[in-house]
């Protein structure tokens, strides 16, 4: 007789092609086969029955960030008398600040969050930002660390140089302030005139960005891809994918995507990411995120050895196995909802 099924109700925000439902995708495909079975229900569908209906059902209903679905999975919860694992994809005190939140709204998320009985964290910044968020210590029995991972990635298949010897790096992602995508067309002008940047996403910076940078495109230089799927986002005539966020709960999905396909990366060293990228990986990250420092650390980069490269790529994949992260999962759910 095979394990008895458990039911797990998924309250996501929407189903936007984001960072955090390829994450919420891939934990997912890792339940499958499992006794973990999924009823993924979507808030902006406004289906408050099936919602209902789906927690009803459930062992455990799971927020898959910590806003609106939180929001929702604490009052099904508490509704229904059902265990709520709430995850947390960033540092959320910085994202308070950054939208400007008022205290009432802050009082308000101290009052919820402290009513939710379990947390899963992408990196142990994210966890101390919440910490600091709730003026509370959270016992290791109610928070977890679960790093983010990607579905294995084959490598691109080689490609020959790009045509006239230009040097080809990369950026996928949203096109807005908090991804600070301007200063990486700064670092650009540092780099030396055989340098192409190509930047796949689309967000509200991109026509002032494109109004700013007229010369590089004219030049051939910078490239606007706009939304690609991510199965189609990295080109294999890529030598660097580039980034410079200002804030990120765990290393950022499009370099671990980019470390699983073998294209180094480079990166500002934020808090978080200084958790993947440690050991050999830490010649990934510049000293901080202005342009010049980007600029120095990709040239640096791109005259590595390729050897001491995959070792950095490597260090990145090991703390971001797909494995790992499917079985640290399923011994949160097992625990949470285990029968009383």
């Amino acid at each position: 007789m095979g394990p008895v099924a458990r039911h797990l109700c998924v309250i996501r925000e929407n189903e936007a092609t984001g960072g955090v439902n390829v994450v919420v995708d891939e934990l997912l495909r890792s339940l499958g086969g499992t006794e973990w079975q999924a009823d993924v229900q979507t808030l902006s569908r406004r289906d408050l029955r099936s919602w209902w209906k789906a927690a009803k059902a459930s062992d455990v209903v799971l927020a898959t960030n910590i806003f609106s679905p939180a929001y929702a999975a604490w009052a099904l919860g508490a509704l229904l008398r059902k265990p709520v694992v709430a995850w947390v994809h960033g540092p959320l005190e910085e994202v308070l600040a950054a939208s400007r939140t008022g205290a009432a709204k802050r009082l308000w998320l101290r009052w919820l969050y402290r009513r939710i009985p379990t947390f899963v964290f992408i990196s142990r910044h994210a966890r101390a930002s919440f910490e600091a968020f709730l003026r509370q210590r959270l016992p290791d029995t109610q928070a977890h660390v679960i790093p983010n991972a990607v579905a294995n990635l084959p490598p691109l298949p080689a490609s020959p140089p790009s045509h006239g010897g230009m040097v080809d790096l990369g950026y996928v992602g949203r096109l807005s302030p908090e991804k600070q995508p301007e200063r990486l067309i700064d670092m650009l002008r540092l780099l030396p005139a055989n340098h192409r940047l190509t930047l796949v996403g689309d967000g509200p910076l991109r026509a002032r960005l494109q109004e700013r940078s007229t010369d590089l495109i004219q030049a051939g230089r910078l490239v606007f891809k706009g939304e690609m799927p991510r199965s189609q986002a990295f080109s294999p005539t890529w030598r660097l994918t580039v980034l410079a966020s200002r804030y990120e709960g765990s290393c950022p999905l499009s370099a671990l995507e980019s470390a699983s396909m073998g294209i180094p990366f480079v990166s500002p060293p934020l808090p978080a990411l200084r958790e993947t990228a440690s050991g050999a990986a830490a010649c990934l990250l510049a000293p901080s995120d202005a342009p010049q420092a980007l600029a120095d650390t990709a040239q640096a980069v791109l005259a590595l050895p390729g050897a001491q490269l995959q070792a950095a790529l490597a260090q990145v994949r090991a703390q971001h196995r797909p494995d790992r992260f499917a079985h640290s999962w399923r011994q949160v759910l097992d625990q949470v909802g285990r029968p009383c």
